[in-house]
């Protein structure tokens, strides 16, 4: 949710670079904080931790690990947004921005009031705000994402950003990814595309005409009245931004910027499309529409779904504790179609997972690029009579992995947490 739009329902590394902008007045070099391994400069303030980096200071009653985490994310975000901005200057001095973090909703509701009903994440104008419990670590670095995304878009193009691009870009970049310590940009979500293609085939995508000149209030109606053009509004200007992004190798990355550019220096958003992309807007939206059209999926359920499902199998398989010597024994028994199948729901289609390539897949982190077909993720085992947790250490910074709980049965109930990477954690083979 940023303070442009007044209403958004989605959730929303130690740096490198050599860069020199603006802070608080003065100069300093862009990422001489955290060298050498030391961290962020942090101090503790009542319950809340303070870390100040160049552009952010954080404020969380979440712990040091998370702080430390939150901020050097968050500092990648910026560098890559800003060396993207190229010539463009932003239209205000940029100057440390406050971040409060919190762990629960009812302090984030007491600390932004009521404007924040119905947000995991607010940007005010002034300052980001977020929550998230302690188990939900990539949620919560999705959601800077996002709303780190409205405030670069508030500093640099300001109120002349019209509403689709605003929150195309918070989508592009929250669906974003960080690899050694950098922003990977350009992901595919396969719920994202089946959105998309669904609502091509239903002839439910908003005529791009329409598109450009939607208002922050339409937006916003829309989402609150929850109409079926709610549903296609975030996906379909998140495939704008891709498609000016990578379509047809890049052409449109230059007139884009150049948009960004006229809109920053006061020009209307829609003078600013017409000299920048031209006034023939029934042509572009079927350029458009093709990208849709073929537009792949770069990556297949995601991992937090794939570690549930594996859960419940980890259950089933507790009658037979010799079927959990290890994930590849407990794959092998999936494989046989004994612990039964799934049928996922991604973005409104359904996918069934009974094939062998569909079950072995299950067992694959998406960010695991090695070959072959071994499990990405290793068994842990915890106290005597607990289902061990199947865990993922392939999200920089970030564990995801089970958890269990007794119901009000008896049994156990599965779900997946994520949280920073412990001192000393390592990938490694199960533990038992």
């Amino acid at each position: 949710m940023s303070v442009l739009s007044k209403a958004r329902w989605l959730a929303v590394a130690a740096l490198a670079a050599v860069a020199v902008v603006v802070v608080s007045g003065a100069v300093r070099p862009y990422g001489a904080y955290a060298g050498a391994g030391r961290g962020w400069p942090m101090k503790k303030q009542g319950d809340l931790w303070i870390v100040e980096t160049p552009h952010y200071q954080f404020e969380t009653d979440h712990d040091p690990k998370a702080a430390q985490l939150m901020a050097s994310h968050q500092e990648a975000l910026f560098r890559e947004l800003y060396r993207r901005m190229g010539k463009t200057k932003p239209v205000s001095a940029i100057k440390r921005m406050k971040v409060q973090v919190f762990q629960t909703r009812d302090r984030y509701r007491k600390a932004l009031g009521v404007e924040s009903e119905g947000s995991q994440g607010l940007y005010t104008g002034s300052a980001i705000a977020v929550w998230a419990a302690p188990e939900g670590i990539d949620d919560l670095l999705e959601t800077l994402r996002h709303e780190g995304t409205h405030q670069f878009v508030g500093q640099f193009i300001g109120n002349t950003c019209p509403v689709w691009l605003n929150e195309g870009l918070a989508v592009f970049f929250q669906n974003a990814r960080f690899e050694e310590g950098k922003l990977v940009i350009g992901q595919v979500p396969m719920p994202t595309v089946n959105v998309l293609k669904k609502a091509a085939e239903q002839n439910r995508l908003i005529p791009m005409e329409q598109m450009l000149v939607m208002s922050y209030k339409q937006w916003g109606e829309a989402v609150k009245t929850k109409s079926k053009q709610a549903s296609v509004q975030y996906p379909q200007a998140w495939s704008m931004i891709h498609f000016l992004e990578r379509g047809e190798n890049g052409k449109y990355r230059a007139p884009l910027l150049q948009y960004i550019h006229y809109m920053s220096r006061g020009l209307a958003s829609e003078q600013a499309w017409k000299r920048s992309f031209g006034t023939n807007v029934k042509a572009f939206e079927q350029r458009w529409r093709a990208y849709i059209k073929n537009l792949e999926a770069t990556e297949g359920i995601p991992c937090r779904m794939k570690l549930k499902m594996l859960g419940e199998w980890v259950l089933e398989a507790m009658k037979k504790p010799s079927l959990l010597k290890d994930l590849e024994t407990l794959r092998k028994v999936a494989l046989t179609g004994v612990l039964g199948g799934w049928t996922v729901t991604l973005g409104d289609v359904e996918t069934e997972i009974t094939d062998a390539e569909s079950v072995k897949d299950l067992f694959r982190c998406p960010l695991d690029k090695s070959k072959g077909d071994a499990p990405s993720y290793e068994l842990v085992w915890g106290e005597p009579g607990e289902p061990p947790r199947v865990r993922c250490t392939r999200h920089a910074g970030v564990v995801l992995e089970t958890a269990y709980e007794k119901n009000e049965e008896g049994g156990w109930v599965v779900r997946t947490i994520s949280r920073p990477v412990l001192p000393g954690e390592k990938k490694g083979a199960a533990k038992q």
